[in-house]
């Protein structure tokens, strides 16, 4: 049994618009390839946030939060570091537990310069500096995506 040419070229064929249309059609199976893609970016903007808070170094923490989160638009940065300074609460160690939710931006009006949400679940062992106590604590987090960068909303 001899296979055509012409015939492998047509299923093939049939087969990408097939993929093709699941992809532009249905949103989880988009979202869950562009995860794929993202993932790697929206974790190292969590551990790059979690390393400049580890390290207390206030300026880096600052700038990885999102430019459009409410903190910045209310806080400049000599207010921030304020708050940081009378902070009595560190962060020990943390673990990151799931990145998830990444979905695009459905509220233009509000957040006009956010293209893309994810939520990332961490748990985070926390110190009070005063009485030296500590905890672990599970958090779920905002990520945003502006301009083609990842911040900490």
């Amino acid at each position: 049994m001899k296979i055509r040419p012409k015939l492998i070229i047509i299923s093939t064929a049939a087969v990408m618009v097939l993929v093709s249309a699941t992809l532009l059609f249905f949103d989880k199976p988009r979202y869950a390839l562009e995860m794929l893609y993202e993932r790697p970016r929206i974790e190292k903007a969590l551990r790059a946030y979690f390393a400049a808070e580890m390290n207390r170094d206030y300026e880096k923490v600052f700038k990885c939060l999102a430019p459009s989160s409410q903190y910045r638009m209310t806080h400049d940065y000599d207010e921030f570091l304020a708050d940081m300074e009378n902070g009595t609460v560190k962060i020990v160690k943390y673990e990151v537990m799931e990145i998830y939710g990444l979905r695009p931006n459905h509220d233009l009006t509000t957040y006009p310069d956010v293209q893309r949400f994810a939520q990332a679940e961490v748990d985070i062992t926390l110190e009070d500096t005063q009485t030296k106590t500590t905890g672990l604590y599970n958090y779920s987090f905002t990520f945003l995506r502006e301009g083609g960068t990842w911040f900490k909303g």
